[in-house]
């Protein structure tokens, strides 16, 4: 059976999650860590993309991005993945003579992805992938992860940090007048945490490779493109009589 197309709203944003294989840490030290940075900015400079949100962890990449197309999604996050295979591979001379198939995988197959809704539903996948870096941080001793959007979007400045061009959706600007005060009601935002509804949905978003918003955003991206987003109902089907 042919694998279903990745579903892709034009001119929305798209929470990508890129999960390492089963005991592979492939982003394990801050110079995999940067230069997985260098090669997203690379990326972002040469690709009709612009990226919102974004936590680069040990095991995980979490990013909040809006592609022209959907090709440009793929051949964005891919490259990425495929960059990261190759240095792995690289770095372990001892399995370089191995066949390819024999290779242990880098990457937990077919990154996910899922639509979200502009507005409120954005800042909430933002701020879901901006905890992922507080998280760390606290794995890290109480550093500051430095591999994420977090400082940018809180208006904080930390040594070392990569210079990527964050592209903020108007639900960010909406937050305050003054840079002052939208980065004071997204700290806010981060302190106070996402429901537990709201990441619920998001993650079983990013499951189905489907979207989230409200009924009318959904209703809307289901015709758009032909297919279900909504999920289904829980239970054995109801039984039809004549």
């Amino acid at each position: 059976m042919a694998r279903q197309a990745r579903l892709f709203g034009p001119g929305h944003a798209h929470l990508v999650q890129l999960q390492a294989a089963s005991g592979a840490v492939p982003l394990a030290s801050a110079l995999q860590r940067d230069r997985f940075l260098l090669w997203m900015r690379e990326g972002l400079d040469t690709s009709a993309v612009r990226l919102h949100a974004y936590t680069v962890l040990p095991q995980a990449v979490w990013l909040l991005l809006t592609p022209d197309s959907a090709p440009k999604l793929s051949t964005f996050v891919q490259g990425l993945a495929r960059r990261t295979s190759r240095a792995q591979e690289r770095a372990a001379p001892d399995d370089a003579t191995a066949p390819l198939a024999a290779r242990a995988p880098v990457w937990a197959g077919r990154f996910r992805s899922a639509v979200i809704q502009p507005g409120e539903w954005e800042l909430a996948a933002m701020a879901w992938i901006d905890r992922d870096a507080e998280h760390a941080a606290g794995i890290a001793d109480g550093a500051t992860w430095r591999w994420s959007s977090r400082a940018a979007h809180c208006g904080e400045t930390i040594a070392g940090a990569a210079d990527l061009v964050l592209s903020l959706p108007a639900a960010y600007w909406g937050l305050g007048n003054t840079p002052f005060e939208r980065e004071a009601a997204y700290r806010q935002r981060l302190q106070t945490g996402h429901g537990t509804a709201s990441a619920a949905a998001l993650e079983d978003a990013l499951r189905r490779g489907a979207a989230v918003g409200d009924a009318a955003f959904l209703q809307q991206l289901e015709a758009s493109s032909g297919r279900s987003v909504r999920p289904g109902r829980r239970g054995r089907p109801r039984t039809k009589f004549a």
